[in-house]
């Protein structure tokens, strides 16, 4: 294998990672295939050009290239991308530094023996590894500000021990190439080694994004069964309360001459029940219309229907306008685990009961909402936090609350909660900016 041979390895390596970075923290505008011809374009001459062996000129034909390839493929201004594009260079010439410095301590050769093709490649490949791994943990830093999508500490821990690991045999690996005498062919399965170790680390990664995009696909299947259950629920309480008032409309006429003839006894008395009994049917009394919101409407109405099933009294108050600015993913998420907790909660009470008032604070872009519902006992432990789960299974119970607070923090709000023991009620208020 020759110096060539590394070279263009590297040059492949790094337009892999510019790829990856790109596609997670930007937006493209144009396809795969043309992003792939245009980083081909790119950096084939910066391949032919490395043989000069100018160190300052393939780090400017680098960031050069780097910076087209943004401005070409996503949708973020100058600015920014320039400023993408030396984070990346700065980065990616520390790694070289760093790998190179490291071994130079464990020999006072090491750059007089850089020459060494076996050395020379397994140095090239530890350095893209290095850069490979924190470019990667910076770009999915930055793509979790914008998704929804959230990962455990123990997910990311996990993750980050293959590259940890890699490192490790990979500085192995280097330290017999430059303390001990290795002859053919082995020299060549350590390059081969070393080049799979890189292999495997992005193989690795790119099947963590493939596993992330096919949640989100999940998530957002989920969300529209929701939205179709809403609706169908919300046209059918429209059938529902349109047939009973059709009947009542037409049984009008009967209850009106009922109420002459007390009339005519002058049973006061059973006219006032009579009109009581008639004002409070669940035809008159029931509404499939709690807000102006279409869809906030249709996933309420379901908690509705919930609610009398369950008997457990509910009072929504939603003012007008107040929170569409909010997405209708966003609020089946907030709304839908809020009610979900509230019923659960209310259920188990003696006399149920939930309050949901939503309304716009004036003069400062913010929409407050306040949930009461009945609650038997504090869920609140003693530092401030509730309690765990107590259903069966609780490994796939417990997310309602940390989505919640992943919706508040998208639209850069405050949520807080308390137990009053006196009324045995929990309180729960959410401020959203828009």
């Amino acid at each position: 294998m020759s110096a060539a041979v590394c070279y263009f390895l590297v040059y492949f390596a790094e337009a892999l990672i510019l790829l990856q970075y790109s596609s997670n923290v930007f937006e493209y505008k144009i396809s795969s295939i043309k992003r792939y011809i245009l980083l081909t374009v790119l950096f084939i001459p910066i391949y032919f050009i490395s043989f000069a062996h100018i160190g300052l000129l393939n780090t400017a034909l680098f960031f050069v290239a780097t910076y087209v390839f943004l401005k070409i493929s996503t949708m973020e201004n100058s600015a920014t991308l320039f400023f993408h594009s030396a984070v990346m260079i700065v980065i990616m010439t520390l790694c070289e530094l760093a790998s190179m410095g490291v071994f130079s301590k464990f020999s006072y050769h090491f750059y007089s023996n850089m020459n060494d093709t076996v050395l020379l490649y397994s140095v090239s490949f530890l350095s893209k590894l290095l850069y490979f791994v924190i470019i990667y943990f910076i770009s999915h830093k930055l793509s979790s500000t914008r998704s929804n999508i959230r990962f455990s500490i123990y997910e990311i821990t996990t993750l980050a021990i293959i590259p940890v690991i890699s490192v490790f045999v990979i500085y192995t690996m280097i330290y017999f190439l430059m303390n001990y005498e290795i002859k053919s062919p082995l020299n060549y399965l350590l390059i081969l080694s070393s080049f799979f170790m890189l292999l495997i680390n992005i193989l690795i990664f790119g099947l963590f994004e493939h596993i992330k995009q096919k949640n989100s696909e999940i998530a957002e299947l989920t969300l529209q069964n929701q939205r179709d259950a809403d609706s169908v629920e919300y046209y059918k309480a429209l059938v529902s309360q349109d047939e009973k008032q059709k009947v009542l409309i037409h049984d009008i006429k009967k209850h009106l001459n009922a109420i002459a003839s007390l009339n005519e006894q002058h049973d006061s008395e059973k006219i006032a029940a009579y009109l009581t009994h008639v004002l409070g049917s669940s035809e008159l009394k029931h509404s499939v219309r709690v807000c102006d919101n279409d869809l906030l409407n249709a996933l309420l109405c379901r908690y509705q229907k919930i609610c009398l099933t369950k008997k457990i009294a509910l009072h929504i108050d939603i003012r007008s306008k107040c929170i569409d600015f909010v997405t209708y993913d966003d609020l089946s998420v907030l709304f839908g685990n809020l009610m979900d907790n509230a019923v659960e909660s209310a259920e188990k009470t003696v006399n149920p009961f939930i309050e949901l008032n939503v309304f716009h604070k004036e003069n400062n872009n913010m929409t407050i909402i306040t949930l009461i519902d009945s609650c038997r006992v504090n869920p609140i432990d003693k530092n401030g936090n509730l309690l765990p789960t107590k259903k069966p299974n609780p490994q796939f119970h417990g997310f309602g609350m940390r989505s919640i607070e992943n919706i508040v923090k998208k639209y850069n709000g405050e949520m807080t909660f308390y137990f009053d023991d006196p009324t045995k009620t929990f309180h729960t208020i959410i401020m959203l900016r828009h």
